[in-house]
């Protein structure tokens, strides 16, 4: 029934504009102003079209406060027509009209509010503002100086015009316009504040420090002031005065997040985890600032490996918000730190693929999959992963990685080529190419592929390595093999595996000191290697060490226990040995 009642009496109900004007209207006789004519410039016929003119104004002004600009210009323009030559009227429609876009138009309601009235401010002002929108900073310059020679009293002004004047980098002309405001002024918070901003601006960081603890000064619970001036100190390498600065902040304005946000990452940067805890903890109980105060606790509880903490953070987090898939993906790498691989295995699951975080859950996919041996599954997270970003070649490597662990060779190359075709100049592709011919015993192009990579990177230490280790193996080129390797061990002076290659290449060459010396460092760096124990149970051998050379086979044997060869081996030494001691006495 009301439902009815509303359609049948809708033409009877009065929009909220209208209502407004309306009200003032009857309540309120127009201004005095009005009654020598409504605006300044224009003085209508009778009392009656003063009236409507001041109707249509008043409408005007009430659909404006509602953001019906276009409703606004239309009771403008009846106002307009009963009093074309009114400044306030022109003026007010210019700046309409720069709301709306029309730009023209704009330009010739204030230029015909000017003409009306010369010193009419405002009209100067707004042309100023339209200047501005159309990158005319010059003009708009010149409209303010106007503006302010007319009501040099105007604060808002001389903010504006200095703003302006400092994105023409007039830094000097800005300055001074701000230190007229303060000759009017000597207290003005905001013109020291926007000298400071003007000083910052120019790089001039001793001056904005001056300003900016002047607006201190003149206000101690200016926020802005603390902030910004912690960032001149952050930016001029004084940590210390900033986080002083800051903290003095904090007390004097404990309500400002913004500056125990940037306290909180300026403690992140120091390593001052527990610093930069205790003010996001604080953020976290402001409505405005606790979502992302809960995001930045979690992580640092991560990164802090305090998993369960950090896991139960995020899950409140998607708990407000299951659309957070950022926050998922930090929740599913949590439960995988934390070993619990099923959670890990559905949240990664749960992000969708229009999400920036869907590739790396993929990966992640990936990893979980091949250790739990599930590669056919390993192998599609990464095909999906690719699909959405089909030029990735790290992607492409890592799905060349996952075919070489199942032994599928063929296919990892083809993985592998497909990335060097969208970037010849990818070393590391070059090189697990060069490792899958390894794999596959092509000799020739293992080498091939390793001086590829080196033509691309010769400080690329594996494959410097791969050559000198590959010429060690057959036993040629061997002094050529230990400039390779020696090359990269000056890249990578802690490497087993490239101390282990150089050992190998000094017991080719029959140094059996030499030999030991190095495979010694390469068992320390890899104590569970079997082939680097093994080497050194070679050279020990070698050098007639017969007892020692049989520990390390053992050694080997035991993280290799399939290895025929090498049981052979220990198997021959011992009865040497057994038959050595036989003989003696």
């Amino acid at each position: 029934m009301l439902r009815k009642l509303s359609k049948r009496y809708k033409y009877l109900i009065i929009p909220q504009a209208l209502l407004s004007a309306l009200l003032i209207f009857i309540f309120n006789a127009p201004p005095a102003f009005a009654m020598d004519g409504i605006y300044s410039g224009g003085a209508p016929s009778n009392n009656k079209n003063i009236t409507n003119a001041y109707y249509f104004f008043m409408v005007a002004q009430s659909l404006k406060k509602m953001g019906d600009i276009e409703g606004a210009i239309d009771m403008y323009k009846k106002a307009l027509l009963i009093d074309p030559s009114s400044a306030l009227l022109h003026s007010d429609m210019g700046t309409l009209y720069i709301v709306s876009g029309d730009h023209d138009l704009a330009r010739r309601h204030l230029e015909k509010a000017i003409d009306v009235d010369p010193k009419y401010a405002d009209a100067y002002v707004a042309l100023a503002e339209l200047y501005v929108v159309l990158k005319n900073e010059k003009g708009a310059a010149e409209k303010y100086e106007i503006a302010l020679n007319l009501e040099p009293e105007n604060a808002k002004n001389y903010l504006h015009l200095s703003m302006l004047y400092a994105k023409m980098r007039e830094y000097e002309k800005g300055a001074a316009t701000l230190k007229r405001l303060v000759q009017l002024n000597p207290n003005s918070l905001m013109a020291y504040y926007y000298l400071a901003k003007l000083e910052f601006e120019r790089g001039d960081y001793s001056r904005a420090e001056s300003y900016y603890l002047k607006t201190i000064d003149i206000n101690r619970h200016f926020g802005a002031g603390y902030f910004e001036l912690g960032i001149v100190y952050e930016l001029s390498k004084k940590i210390d005065k900033a986080i002083e600065i800051y903290l003095g902040g904090i007390e004097a304005a404990p309500e400002d997040a913004a500056i125990r946000s940037r306290l909180a990452e300026l403690y992140i940067q120091q390593d001052r985890i527990e610093d930069a805890l205790g003010h996001y903890m604080a953020l976290e109980k402001n409505p405005d600032t606790r979502l992302d105060a809960m995001v930045k606790i979690g992580l640092i509880h991560f990164e802090k490996k305090n998993f369960k903490v950090a896991i139960e953070k995020f899950k409140g987090l998607l708990a407000f918000n299951p659309k957070l898939n950022r926050i998922r993906y930090y929740l599913a790498t949590a439960y995988e730190e934390n070993g619990d691989l099923d959670n890990a295995l559905k949240e990664y699951s749960l992000i969708p693929e229009r999400d920036t975080s869907y590739a790396d859950a993929k990966v992640h996919l990936a990893y979980i999959y091949e250790r739990q041996g599930r590669t056919e599954d390993a192998i599609k997270s990464l095909k999906d992963a690719i699909s959405t970003r089909p030029e990735n070649t790290e992607l492409l490597r890592l799905l060349a990685s996952v075919y070489r662990e199942a032994k599928r060779y063929n296919e990892a190359i083809t993985a592998v080529e497909r990335a060097i075709k969208i970037n010849p100049k990818d070393a590391e592709a070059q090189f697990l190419l060069g490792v899958l011919y390894d794999d596959l015993h092509a000799e020739d192009k293992v080498i091939e592929a390793m001086r590829r990579v080196l033509e691309l990177d010769p400080r690329h230490a594996n494959a410097l390595n791969y050559i000198g280790y590959s010429y060690a193996e057959k036993g040629i080129l061997l002094n050529e093999a230990e400039e390779y390797i020696k090359k990269a061990l000056d890249i990578k002076p802690e490497s087993g595996h490239i101390l282990d290659s150089l050992g190998w290449v000094y017991y080719k060459k029959g140094d059996v000191e030499k030999a030991i010396a190095e495979l010694e460092k390469a068992v320390k760096y890899l104590p569970r290697d079997p082939v680097v124990i093994e080497h050194l149970g070679d050279a020990y051998l070698k050098g007639s060490f017969k007892q020692k050379a049989l520990n390390f086979f053992e050694s080997a044997s035991s993280f290799d226990p399939n290895n025929v060869k090498l049981k052979d081996k220990i198997d021959k030494l011992k009865n040497e040995l057994k038959a050595t001691n036989a003989k003696d006495p």
